[in-house]
């Protein structure tokens, strides 16, 4: 089967539709064609095979309506290696039931109807697919090791690159990757939360591409493309939490620990602040002064959020795009759900900030953390600990509602898009919201299943509802 994997990896991700593709302007200001993450320029490796074509297809889905069920994972918090008998070659997917995972924390659904996992704790990206008659999970991204090196995973003496000094993408080191995102043409990109990097990777040619970040946990570079004119790393990012596309190709970063959200622009590769405030270009761990829990009504570059700094900090503060434009925030330590409206181009970051506009849309706004409110106006609710959320197309937002231990939605009202009114209602979709911590109710109704830290929500095409149930080290689906 690995011989298998070899000879046809080419043809599997042409034939499930993914042609990841760096846009020219995010190549040529990221400087995504130079070498590895590590800076190393040996010489080039023949590419390892990603995977064996077993799970070209989607995940099998088959429960009733709202039903809860696990898709993948046993439970046991550990994690597969990517190579487990040290031949070389990356290892065949593992039928879903039997993978382990540690920790996973967050998916993404690919264009290939594949969802893709953050398997974080094993330093690794995976993908959730099926052979037409069983799920499976397949090796993606990452050798398992943490760290930000390219390895030498084939065991001849050399680190592999692809000839062009790119990394091969199942070599390549992470460390507590935390977010995927795609974009409308199909791009992946990685969130690595503690290496303070982002990653481009061209899953077609088995490559992955350092696009911003130094690798410093600081912040610094305002207004500038992340690569200077010689292909060098000139941002730094402080614990990049979450990355999510707009509709014209815009990067939008949650920089975590520095309390601001970033975007890349499309079309010129600079990179700015649209959210959040740090005061002033910080050379040491966390913004400090960007905590805080203000600026309602005003621009969003002059409120401040708050996440977690410290070095013993988790991934927090992750953002999604409203069909209307709009950026979604989950304020983790603030207890809310926050909205930056674009101006009157229609584009976050491209006109005035003076125009983008921020408020609290889900929460009561005091910052309180706690359960309250179920069927009740949104903007009346208490969260605890929002470490993600997901908008629907038709604008509806699903919540994890981390610490309360269950994933909550917020139905838009009459104009389609939450903006905080009192038509918009919460409501709890799975989970026994409150402070116990357990693992039941597979094969029953989703409200009254228990979870246990539950750290991302993600969509597929069809409306199933992911979640990535982290300290039950398992991934599970709500039906349709």
């Amino acid at each position: 089967m690995k011989t298998a994997a070899r000879k046809l990896l080419s043809n599997l991700w042409i034939a499930g539709g993914i042609a990841l593709v760096l846009s020219a302007a995010m190549l040529s200001s990221c400087g995504g064609g130079g070498g590895g993450d590590d800076g190393s320029t040996g010489p080039a490796t023949s590419p390892l095979p990603i995977e064996s074509p077993l799970i070209a297809n989607s995940p099998i889905l088959s429960g009733s309506s709202g039903t809860i069920a696990t898709i993948a994972g046993t439970g046991a918090k550990a994690t597969n290696q990517m190579d487990a008998d040290s031949d070389g070659i990356t290892d065949d997917p593992i039928p879903a039931m039997d993978a382990y995972f540690d920790l996973p924390l967050d998916m993404a659904a690919g264009p290939d109807g594949r969802i893709y996992l953050n398997d974080w704790n094993g330093h690794k990206v995976r993908a959730l697919g099926s052979d037409g008659a069983d799920n499976y999970v397949a090796f993606i991204i990452g050798a398992g090791l943490e760290g930000d090196a390219c390895e030498d995973m084939n065991n001849d003496g050399q680190i592999d690159l692809n000839p062009d000094g790119s990394c091969v993408a199942t070599s390549q080191q992470l460390n507590h990757a935390t977010n995927i995102a795609f974009d409308s043409a199909g791009k992946m990109t990685v969130a690595g939360w503690h290496t303070s990097k982002i990653r481009q990777v061209d899953l077609a040619a088995n490559k992955v591409f350092g696009i911003c970040g130094t690798g410093d946990r600081k912040y610094v570079g305002e207004g500038i493309p992340c690569k200077d004119a010689d292909g060098n790393d000139q941002v730094a990012l402080d614990l990049p939490s979450g990355v999510v596309y707009d509709s014209n190709g815009n990067l939008f970063i949650a920089d975590q620990a520095n309390n601001i959200i970033r975007r890349i622009g499309a079309a010129d590769g600079v990179i700015k602040t649209v959210a959040g405030n740090c005061p002033a270009e910080n050379t040491s761990f966390g913004c400090y002064d960007g905590l805080g829990y203000d600026g309602d009504g005003g621009p969003a570059t002059s409120a401040h959020l708050r996440n977690n700094v410290g070095q013993e900090t988790d991934p927090q503060g992750k953002i999604s795009m409203g069909p209307d434009g709009s950026l979604y925030i989950a304020d983790t330590d603030n207890n809310v759900v926050r909205r930056v409206i674009p101006g009157s181009d229609g584009v976050i970051g491209d006109g005035p900030s003076s125009e983008e506009i921020i408020t609290t849309v889900i929460g009561d706004g005091t910052g309180t953390a706690g359960y309250v409110g179920e069927g009740v106006p949104a903007s009346t609710a208490l969260l605890y600990g929002p470490r993600d959320i997901k908008v629907a197309p038709d604008g509806t937002i699903y919540i994890a509602d981390t610490e309360n231990n269950c994933i909550r939605k917020v139905s838009p009202g009459a104009d389609g898009v939450v903006t905080g009114a009192d038509d918009e209602i919460i409501t709890t979709v799975a989970g026994r919201c409150g402070p116990d911590r357990a693992f039941a109710g597979d094969g029953g109704p989703a409200a009254n299943a228990a979870l246990n830290w539950p750290y991302g929500v993600e969509l597929d095409a069809a409306g199933n509802l992911y979640i990535a149930d982290t300290y039950n080290n398992r991934i599970r689906v709500v039906y349709k």
